[in-house]
């Protein structure tokens, strides 16, 4: 029953996915100012890419613990969910009893044993889980950390039993960018250390461990000392407690893999000139599965003129693993800033020709009698615009005593303005098809004089550019 029910809450696990929010952001930012965006990146529950090896105590302690595994579904279930999180998981099976040397072990103990290398197929887990057998065993302890150091590698092992074995069988990780190696180690029994036959304690261990870059996770049933606990805490692992007659397996090796921490950290991997794209922190270290963590971006805009009105990308990857090493990627963030153009155009009007293309007089001087400075004393004036982006900005004209405004033209129209007090504001075409008496565009009718302004395609509004002309009657 118990077993049943294993199985049965292994088989129905929902595992969440990895995540980042938000994954894209589109926004305004002028030039030389920046925005701030809050992120958060979420850690898948199991790796994405994942080596799983298996070392089971196969001592006759646990005769029960194997049954139960082999029994019914349960390894099927195991292999099955893993996979349905982390679709390239790898598994490898192996074992470890002692030496065959009294008082460690019985005559025919091995020290380690792989029973399947490292494979993708999910038959070739069958088979080595299927091929466990307990038995043996002498004194307490066992050969736990001589055979952690087998199953690690890098290279083989000469079992005084079983003769050459090899190692789990890890993948590449140069071939296999963030790949995460995590060895499951089961046991009810403290550690042998070092005494003539024995080889490696925790230190040594621990460095051969860290030197693959494997994480362990442990097992733990009762009998067990705190060794599986300093190893886990040391390489990022977990400890899971198991039954004494590991009726519950299925649930603790997923909880272990799940709860195996990981880095999580970004990098920019393509952006364009004129934009900073920064976060911090630069890496959240030791996070769990399921996990969410916080960035906080700082996206900003170069103070560079040149960059108003356009459009700017940068495209950032979240990863998971062992930073700073090649990562497995999480997720990522497309950035679009649209920067505004927030330059306002020029608008002038300068002194022209008659419709006859004659060159007329300039405006006057004040500093001469009875001259109004500024002032041109035909009314003909070509209105003029110039923007940083916009080619050919909208110019309008306004009577300063009404307020009544004509337009919009273009940069280059001429035009013969007239002071006409109380006349009604009124805008004709001016000159003919017929000989010299068109080079002038239009006559405008004010009632005071005019004040001319541009308006480029962003909407940026020029100052007034004031224009004078002579009082009536002239």
């Amino acid at each position: 029953m118990v077993v049943a029910t294993a199985i049965f809450n292994l088989s129905s696990a929902s595992f969440a996915m990895a995540e980042v929010s938000p994954i894209s952001v589109e926004e305004s930012v002028p030039i030389g100012e920046s925005i701030i965006v809050e992120k958060t990146a979420t850690t898948p529950e199991i790796p994405p890419i994942v080596d799983v090896c298996l070392l089971q105590d196969e001592t006759g302690s646990f005769l029960d613990d194997i049954s139960n595994l082999q029994a019914g579904t349960t390894a099927e279930d195991i292999y099955d969910t893993i996979v349905a999180a982390s679709p390239g998981a790898n598994f490898a099976v192996a074992g470890f009893q002692d030496y065959p040397i009294a008082p460690f072990g019985a005559p025919n103990d091995h020290v380690y044993h792989l029973h399947s290398g490292m494979s993708p197929d999910k038959q070739d887990w069958l088979d080595g889980i299927n091929s466990l057998a307990a038995g043996g065993g002498n004194d307490i302890p066992e050969a736990q950390y001589d055979a952690i150091v087998a199953a690690t590698g890098p290279g083989t092992f000469d079992d005084p039993i079983e003769g050459i074995q090899d190692n789990c069988g890890w993948r590449d990780s140069a071939a296999n960018p963030g790949i995460q190696r995590i060895l499951v180690v089961t046991t009810d029994a403290p550690f042998h250390t070092p005494d003539g036959t024995h080889q490696n304690d925790h230190a040594l261990t621990v460095a051969a461990l860290s030197a693959e870059n494997i994480t362990l996770v442990g097992l733990k049933a009762a009998g067990a000392g705190t060794e599986l606990d300093d190893l886990a805490t040391a390489t990022g692992g977990s400890v899971q407690p198991l039954s004494s007659d590991g009726s519950n397996i299925a649930s603790p090796i997923l909880s272990g893999i799940q709860a195996v921490t990981t880095d999580v950290w970004h990098e920019v991997v393509s952006i364009d000139s004129g934009l900073t794209v920064t976060l911090t922190p630069a890496v959240h270290f030791d996070v769990p599965g399921n996990t969410a963590v916080n960035f906080t971006e700082t996206i900003t805009v170069d103070n560079d003129p040149a960059l108003a009105g356009s459009t700017l990308s940068a495209v950032v990857v979240f990863y998971s693993n062992s930073y700073p090493e090649e990562g497995t990627i999480i997720g990522r963030e497309v950035i679009t800033i649209e920067v505004p153009d927030t330059t306002a155009p020029e608008a002038m009007c300068t002194t022209t020709v008659n419709p006859h293309g004659k060159t007329t007089p300039p405006a006057g001087n004040e500093d001469l009698p009875g001259s109004k400075g500024g002032q041109n004393e035909d009314g003909y004036y070509e209105l003029t615009a110039s923007d940083n982006l916009d080619e050919n900005p909208k110019i309008y004209v306004v009577d300063s005593e009404t307020g009544v405004e004509f337009g919009p033209f273009e940069t280059g129209t001429k035009i013969k303005y007239t002071e006409a007090n109380g006349a009604e504001p009124s805008m004709k075409k001016i000159g003919s098809n017929k000989g010299q008496a068109g080079a002038v565009d239009w006559h405008i009718t004010g009632q005071g004089d005019f004040y001319t302004y541009a308006v480029d395609d962003s909407n940026n509004i020029s100052a007034n550019d004031t224009c004078l002309v002579p009082e009536p009657p002239k």
